[in-house]
């Protein structure tokens, strides 16, 4: 009896381990092609068009990264009023799971579509502005640690100066003192400068590449990247662009792929 108990925790930790350092699988998007017959390849990515009276959306699926679902899109405007596109207003997304419900009665079963969530792409100016606020945060923070720092040093070079103390020990105390102070601030340096440079890069992409705010004339076209919350569980995406008074649907299967 003590040996099994003994074992149960181990056996529990084994598992564990072996689950936390699973990979995690491969999420990928297709296009259901039951409701999407007309699918353009192009550079290995599968193109939808949908062309209504006044506007047309041209998308395509380009790859899951992180926690996003990053798509291509190119809107177009052929009426004659102009329209003002808002990435973070006028795209829209269903996430749906599938059921399998099973009748004992008759021992038949369907896949029923359940919605696990219904949301708007990512705001390219919204993102901007927290990256902003981040970058701001962090600028506070690196003077307030070297103001600390300055004090710090001040302090301990008083000290050193006061000190009654010239034996080889605490001059060798001091030394090393100051130089783990040294350290600690290229260290400290070497964080901000990464921060920083992190967030500038994340800033450049959401300011050049997403799809911004853009008034469209007649025959103005806007292109670009969008951003989709990411739901694992979700075996449906059915993506909605509204285009003035139009809205252009374009339905996908998600699958997850094992490593």
């Amino acid at each position: 009896m003590k040996n099994r108990s003994t074992a149960l925790p181990v056996v529990g930790l084994l598992f564990l381990i072996v689950t936390a350092c699973s990979p995690e699988p491969v999420l990928r998007l297709s296009v259901d092609n039951e409701h999407e017959p007309d699918v353009m390849m192009y550079g290995g990515m599968e193109y939808l068009l949908s062309e209504q009276d006044n506007s047309s959306v041209l998308i395509a699926y380009y790859r899951h990264l992180g926690n996003r679902v990053i798509m291509d899109l190119e809107v177009t405007n052929y009426g004659e009023e102009i329209v003002r596109f808002d990435p973070g207003k006028d795209i829209t997304f269903e996430a749906i799971g599938l059921n399998f419900n099973f009748d004992e009665e008759v021992r038949q079963g369907e896949w029923v579509e359940e919605l696990l969530a219904e949301k708007g792409a990512y705001d390219p100016e919204e993102t901007i502005l927290e990256i902003d606020k981040d970058q701001s945060r962090a600028v506070a923070r690196e003077r307030t640690n070297m103001l600390l720092s300055g004090i710090t040093e001040g302090v301990g070079a008083a000290a050193a100066i006061s000190s009654d103390d010239q034996s080889r020990e605490a001059r060798s105390l001091r030394e090393e003192q100051r130089n783990r102070r040294a350290i600690n601030r290229a260290e400290r340096r070497e964080n901000f400068y990464r921060t920083v440079s992190s967030l500038n890069s994340s800033r450049n992409y959401w300011e050049v590449e997403a799809v911004r705010i853009t008034d469209l004339v007649e025959g103005d076209v806007v292109s670009g990247e969008i951003s989709l919350p990411v739901y694992p569980d979700a075996r449906i995406l059915e993506i909605n662009v509204a285009v003035g008074e139009e809205i252009h649907n374009f339905r996908y299967v998600q699958r997850k792929h094992d490593p």
